[in-house]
């Protein structure tokens, strides 16, 4: 039923006549500016079991803002957070159909180009005395370029109806064939967008915009859309007369197999969402420290951005149909069987949304996985080149009976006082016994019957 998640198509290569997933989640957050120092593991969160000093009258922990380490190096700073809930879905087999519900409840966010004297500025509260804006660098003109920024947060709800076939081809090869068609659910979002603007130095407390390119929008519950993923993908076994060397003990799966696929196209429409931008070639002044009193007293949201925004000229706002993109991506996979139960994995995911584009958006990455795989045991170890190519990861996952779990951050879960990232999923699933092993069960059965039967006849 997972394979639905890379490529629709795959479904139809299932060993099982139904499958089910009862309930999956996945979680992750990165980024490439600040990581968590803790003096303790993290681990010692889940029962309160930290060294005393680090716990408050009433027993709680405390956090030291000191315990958040910057890595500062002259790049623009990204981070991301994700979450996925597999709802209850299910898959089964008619003839060379696999036909599906697929049930998924996805949250994203991301600040993509964020420059580092900005977010550095922001960690120190805007404060001058703490040095807030020591990592601006100024031209000889006192001016400074405003990198391109997209703040964005989208969550939805998705039902999907999924079909794949398989079609036989020579030397118990297979074509195969899928796609999943969804409804969208919206529960709202937003962004925040500024980029192509010089900021101008008047003194330590007040600059200038040049002009000005900022744009942002907030929606609430009711988006409503649709999405598609579809894909294709081909089952590879050598021909007889090159099946040579062991090739039947050593590839009883199958050879090869490679798929492409194109994930989540669409989007999302949400009537009367509150838009507001403010866009002009106009010189605006700011005062740092007004502004740092305004920031202070707004919650985020519309109010924050009116209350920043609003006095440039051309600022305009109002309510207005937004259309919010779905992550598209594009996946290509290849699985090699090597040994009997030993596969190797390539998978490429690459999204098809811009970084600094208002839709909601997966992270590209590369992933080599080597696996040993039977029936109701799977265990894998991923090496990854993730979040948009920026960095190398090593992980692990487990397959037990109905029970999966793992983790594509492992070196951090295992080195939890030093944190930049994290991630982990986990889930359960549900299956009928695949065709060798039940066949293998019918006939010992059977054996046993029969030998039962032979020894009350003597």
């Amino acid at each position: 039923m997972h394979a639905t998640k890379i490529n629709p198509a795959l479904t139809a290569y299932s060993a099982y006549n139904w499958h089910v997933n009862l309930v999956g989640a996945w979680g992750n957050v990165n980024n490439n500016y600040l990581s968590l120092h803790l003096p303790y593991s993290i681990y010692r969160l889940r029962n309160n079991s930290m060294p005393e000093q680090y716990k408050d009258d009433n027993g709680n922990p405390i956090f030291d803002t000191s315990w958040l380490h910057e890595h500062l190096n002259g790049l623009n700073k990204h981070a991301a957070a994700g979450a996925m809930i597999y709802g209850p879905s299910f898959t089964v087999k008619i003839k060379n159909f696999h036909v599906g519900l697929v049930t998924e409840a996805t949250g994203l966010a991301r600040i993509s180009g964020l420059d580092e004297s900005i977010a550095h500025a922001l960690y120190k509260e805007l404060d001058t005395a703490r040095g807030a804006f020591d990592l601006f660098k100024w031209d000889s003109k006192d001016n400074f370029s405003l990198h391109r920024t997209t703040i964005s947060a989208n969550a939805w709800m998705a039902v999907g109806a999924n079909v794949s076939y398989a079609i036989p081809l020579e030397w118990k090869q297979q074509a195969l064939v899928g796609i999943t068609l969804k409804k969208v659910f919206g529960f709202g979002g937003g962004y925040l967008q500024w980029g192509d603007m010089i900021a101008r130095r008047v003194n330590n407390d007040s600059i200038t915009l040049n002009r000005t390119n900022i744009r942002y929008a907030q929606y609430g519950n009711n988006g409503r859309g649709t999405g598609l993923d579809i894909g294709a993908a081909w089952v590879y076994h050598k021909p007889e007369y090159k099946q040579a060397g062991g090739y039947k003990d050593n590839h009883s799966n199958y050879f090869l197999k490679l798929g492409f696929s194109l994930l989540d196209i669409g989007r999302i429409r949400y009537r009367e969402a509150y838009t507001a931008q403010a866009v002009n070639n106009r010189v605006v002044g700011w005062n740092v420290a007004d502004k740092k009193a305004q920031f202070e007293n707004q919650t985020p949201g519309s109010d924050l951005v009116d209350a920043l925004v609003n006095e440039i000229p051309a600022f305009r706002s109002g309510n207005e149909t937004e259309y919010i993109g779905l992550p598209t991506r594009m996946a290509i996979t290849a699985d090699y069987q090597f040994r009997k139960h030993w596969y190797l994995n390539a998978t490429w995911l690459q999204s098809m949304r811009g970084r600094y584009s208002k839709h909601a958006r997966h992270q590209s990455y590369l992933m080599i996985a080597p696996r040993y795989e039977v029936d109701f045991f799977e265990f894998s170890l991923p090496v990854f080149m993730e979040y948009d190519y920026r960095s190398l990861r090593a992980g692990a996952s487990l397959r037990l009976g109905p029970l999966y779990l793992g983790t594509n951050s492992l070196l951090t879960m295992i080195r939890a006082k030093g944190m930049r990232d994290a991630d982990f999923y986990i889930g359960i699933t549900l299956s009928d016994i695949p065709g060798n092993w039940k066949d293998r069960w019918l006939k010992e059965h059977e054996n046993k019957r029969t030998s039962s039967e032979d020894c009350e006849k003597m």
